[in-house]
């Protein structure tokens, strides 16, 4: 397809946001783009012209969603495997299902199971809202890095273990999960926090000497303060 017939058959003035954009779907109030069908994927509520509380993908003469049955849309949206009626993706899955699924792959340990030491992390992750943040996250591959290490046991599932691995911001927010799931034990965030960006300021250090000074100085001094700041202080009774 040219750049002139993709022009010509897809892109629209969008009926509900009114941006020129490409057709996402076609609906009884007009063309709409991408954005406006995901966001009619998360309307919930009570059909106003058949009283179902289901997805309310379409729209009435007045602008008022409705369901797909009393919109006339012919395309179903429910998934294949629970059932759950929304914005469905590959395969006819919903995003719970496709998450579940994305997660079942990334922490297989070699078995074709999840690790059983994340499950816990795996549960906390479906039960969060938002399962599609979940599945842009787990797009990055430093993330399917620093999952798939530990659960083939390629990266040591210990804090020193994570503390290794580069880049320190994307291992803060998993050891952050690992540790709210019970995964990993609790430890003082602002130390991680430190180690994790002490380590990376080490690596782009190049002089030997000016390396090796500020690590003694990190180590032996920051690191000291930091570990006495997160022990807990004894009562003087």
């Amino acid at each position: 397809m040219t750049p002139e017939e993709y022009e010509r058959w897809m892109i629209r003035d969008c009926a509900r946001c009114g941006r020129r954009a490409s057709k996402s779907a076609e609906r009884s109030d007009g063309p709409i783009c991408r954005t406006c069908y995901e966001r009619a994927m998360r309307v919930r509520g009570r059909c106003p012209c058949c009283d179902t509380d289901r997805l309310l993908p379409g729209r009435d003469t007045d602008g008022t969603p409705i369901c797909r049955d009393c919109a006339g849309i012919v395309r179903d949206f429910f998934c294949d495997r629970c059932g759950f009626e929304g914005l469905l993706l590959g395969g006819r899955l919903c995003e719970q299902c496709t998450l579940a699924d994305t997660l079942a792959h990334l922490l297989d340990d070699g078995t074709g199971r999840v690790a059983p030491e994340f499950l816990p992390l795996v549960k906390i992750l479906l039960e969060m809202d938002r399962p599609k943040s979940r599945l842009i996250w787990l797009r990055n591959p430093n993330v399917v890095r620093l999952l798939q290490g530990p659960a083939t046991g390629s990266i040591p599932l210990t804090h020193d273990g994570l503390h290794q691995e580069p880049p320190w911001r994307t291992v803060t927010h998993l050891r952050d999960l690992l540790m709210d799931s019970g995964v990993l034990p609790r430890v003082d965030r602002q130390l991680l926090l430190y180690q994790g960006w002490l380590t990376e300021r080490l690596a782009s250090i190049e002089e030997p000497e000016h390396r090796q000074l500020l690590q003694h100085f990190a180590t032996w001094h920051q690191m000291r303060r930091l570990k006495d700041e997160a022990r807990p202080q004894s009562l003087c009774l």
